[in-house]
């Protein structure tokens, strides 16, 4: 089971998140009327800045030693590669801004995933939150918020983000990263941050 739910973490990387937060939405039937490319460019721009972007200075480190694995399990490792994944972040956000034309809700939520970054790497000074909970809370409050904003109400896509949270959650405490109330505040905070925008902007 250990290797399973290894396997969990890696495909839920919280890099990875946002590109799959892209694809729910990009497929959605509403925006369905939308040409291929601008979808294209929605998600390679996501994978650029939130995955790529990051995950080079990521990869540099883990090669020099300064970090030890890709997961940053270690609270002392995780500063700078979170600094580093903050400001890939903000270059999504203005990305997004400048060539995507979103409405501002969606905007909104983006800008909200960026400051889930910066909140979790001032919590991770002092306390090891689980980012593959923020990550995870960050989905499923984009999905609510984006199915409440369009008049959707896509049970099945709710069900499963939030079994997958579930079995990311599960993954976090067996494989002993973090306790339960570490994996409950990441999860929480990232929710309330992303569906926030979709209910006041």
């Amino acid at each position: 089971m250990q290797r399973f739910y290894n396997i969990v973490s890696i495909v839920f990387v919280p890099l990875l998140i946002p590109t799959y937060g892209m694809l729910l939405i990009v497929n959605m039937d509403v925006f369905s009327i939308l040409p291929f490319v601008w979808k294209a460019y929605a998600v390679g721009g996501t994978v650029f800045f939130t995955l790529i972007m990051p995950m080079v200075p990521i990869a540099m480190m883990i090669k020099k030693g300064s970090v030890s694995t890709v997961m940053i399990s270690k609270k002392e490792e995780r500063t700078v590669p979170y600094l580093f994944t903050f400001i890939g972040y903000c270059c999504w956000v203005f990305f997004l801004w400048k060539n995507m034309h979103l409405p501002p809700f969606l905007l909104g939520m983006a800008i909200a995933c960026t400051s889930s970054i910066l909140i979790v790497t001032v919590i991770n000074l002092k306390w090891k939150i689980s980012a593959h909970m923020s990550a995870m809370g960050g989905l499923l409050g984009g999905v609510i918020g984006v199915s409440f904003r369009m008049g959707l109400n896509p049970l099945w896509l709710i069900g499963t983000v939030i079994l997958l949270s579930g079995l990311v959650g599960l993954a976090r405490l067996e494989l002993k990263a973090h306790n339960p109330w570490q994996v409950v505040a990441g999860f929480s905070l990232s929710f309330m941050l992303v569906l926030l925008p979709c209910l006041c902007v």
